[in-house]
């Protein structure tokens, strides 16, 4: 085929706020009404004192119902065809800091300073409107379902029971736990093996963080500094917690954290993991552990390269193996590639081998989400960027 097949590995679908509501079951009304008008005012200051609004106000300018598909289906699908993307898999939030669930369940999950009785409703309605949006056209989208898992261990096996019995592809967990267990605590393996047995990939996104002081100076810059660390803390945990040795077959996906600096983690992790003269005073920590984290990780683990899929990201791949590599637009974020999909593509991946560009942008992804290539394929030969324009 003379066409690339694209699945983008980062994208975002959300409803508008007050749209939540019907999906919300109805002894979650009273408390909706109640939190809908804070949410939309934090949503305002947060714009205004990020100085955002104005940014974000020119960006959005003129492509307004191209945005519409953060919910619109019919419109999404007009963006897919013309960034050349067959299919995608979808994280909460959909227009940037517009479109979270209700409760605190966005994209965020973070597991202090909310009602975790709430942020369980939110996340629910989120997961049923994502069924609705998911069916209506099932070969382009990967809903992930939102589980906040660190309250409930059975009422989250049941919410991924229900998740995979309703079509969606995989499950995105919080990021931070705070003050509950870490992710090497056992108690969590009724969720592993459910995971495992389903095969439900594990996703973890960049965006949550610990709570911080932005009106200090060089805050956000802080931020910068440690947001792919939080997104990757609950790799790590699992990883030398043996998570990954007990269950060989579960699947975690680390997306938009940039590339850059993980072929760095990889080696550390072996190091850290190796018997050295200057570990040998604290325990043993690494018997349990069969092979070197870095196995783990080419076995376990992808990364959703995404918005920040930049040279020096792509310089990064071979290091992390192209294997563990799978693109995103990031639509419809302010950040990503979308609208100029295809120059950005160029720039980045121009003179790159075919058979490496097949794998990174929709082979590794078709594997890991167990997708119908067939259909893929099928619709990438409408709609995929000729691959001549990649060549040297």
């Amino acid at each position: 085929m003379n066409r690339y097949m694209m699945i983008s590995t980062d994208g975002h679908a959300g409803l508008p706020p007050e749209k939540y509501r019907e999906y919300l079951e109805s002894k979650y009304h009273k408390a909706f009404d109640e939190a809908l008008p804070r949410q939309i005012r934090m949503t305002e200051i947060a714009e205004e004192k990020f100085l955002i609004k104005e940014y974000n106000d020119n960006w959005r300018s003129g492509i307004e119902e191209d945005l519409k598909g953060a919910w619109d289906g019919t419109q999404r699908n007009k963006v897919l065809d013309g960034d050349g993307v067959v299919a995608e898999v979808l994280f909460p939030d959909g227009i940037t800091e517009m479109n979270a669930p209700p409760f605190g369940a966005g994209l965020s999950l973070k597991t202090w300073g909310i009602d975790k009785d709430l942020q369980w409703a939110g996340a629910r309605a989120h997961n049923r409107w994502m069924k609705d949006f998911v069916a209506d056209c099932p070969d382009r989208r990967i809903g992930l379902a939102i589980i906040p898992m660190c309250y409930d261990i059975e009422m989250a096996v049941k919410e991924i029971q229900w998740a995979k019995d309703n079509g969606l592809g995989g499950l995105l967990i919080p990021s931070l736990w705070g003050e509950y267990a870490a992710y090497n605590d056992p108690r969590y393996n009724p969720i592993w093996q459910i995971c495992q047995d389903l095969d439900m990939p594990l996703h973890t996104h960049a965006g949550p963080c610990c709570d911080m002081n932005f009106d200090l100076p060089g805050a956000m810059g802080v931020f910068l500094m440690e947001f792919h660390w939080w997104a990757a803390r609950p790799l790590w945990t699992m990883l030398m917690g043996g998570v990954f040795e007990h269950f060989p077959k579960l699947k975690f996906a680390l997306t938009e954290v940039g590339e850059f600096w993980i072929p760095g983690m990889i080696h550390m992790m072996d190091v850290r993991a190796s018997v050295k003269h200057t570990s040998g005073k604290l325990g043993d920590f690494r018997s349990h552990l069969t092979m070197k984290p870095s196995e783990y990780f080419r076995r376990n683990v992808r990364v959703g390269a995404s918005a920040m899929m930049d040279k020096e990201s792509v310089d990064a791949m071979h290091d992390i193996g192209i294997d563990n590599m799978m693109w995103g637009t990031d639509y419809p974020h302010p950040e990503g590639t979308w609208p100029q999909t295809k120059d950005q593509m160029i720039e980045c991946f121009k003179g790159l081998p075919e058979k490496e560009l097949d794998k990174v942008f929709g082979y590794n992804a078709v594997d890991f989400y167990n997708l119908d290539l067939d259909k893929c394929l099928g619709i990438a030969k409408k709609i995929g960027p000729e691959k001549s324009i990649f060549a040297s």
